[in-house]
């Protein structure tokens, strides 16, 4: 993903309206459907929101960068911040199906939605960076 620049953004949710653009306009780009690209708004928002609120603790002008680029399959979503250290990807859990929702921990159901989007997803801490990068095939998992 070196060759698509990561465009930098204040940990404010008031930013997610820069984000949607950005991302409209790279699927509109990319020929990738509404439905593909609703769905690419879904994840980036959940990741964001996580990082505004549990990374840093709410608003705040610390960054956040996000890099989209389209692919022979789909997109590349590649997600950084400068929380301290946390792998969503690591602390999953499914849900439990046999258990009422209301007794299960609040928590988590947003990375097992990221999880079912995304085709393939990694994360990594390089230097004071947790750097996620996730897959996603245009059309594939509904």
């Amino acid at each position: 993903m070196t060759s698509t620049p990561h465009r930098r953004y204040a940990a404010r949710m008031k930013s997610l309206a820069e984000i949607r653009t950005y991302i409209d306009g790279v699927c509109a780009a990319a020929g990738i459907e509404r439905k593909e690209c609703l769905k690419m708004h879904l994840i980036v928002e959940e990741l964001f929101t996580n990082s505004v609120t549990h990374g840093y603790g709410g608003d705040s002008d610390s960054p956040i960068w996000i890099a989209l680029e389209s692919c022979a399959t789909g997109l590349i979503l590649s997600y950084q911040d400068e929380a301290p250290p946390h792998d969503p990807l690591s602390s999953f859990r499914p849900m439990q199906t046999t258990i009422m929702l209301t007794t299960q921990p609040i928590g988590g159901l947003g990375i097992q939605l990221v999880r079912k989007l995304a085709t393939d997803l990694s994360y990594h801490r390089d230097q004071d960076r947790n750097c996620i990068r996730l897959t996603f095939t245009a059309g594939g998992n509904d």
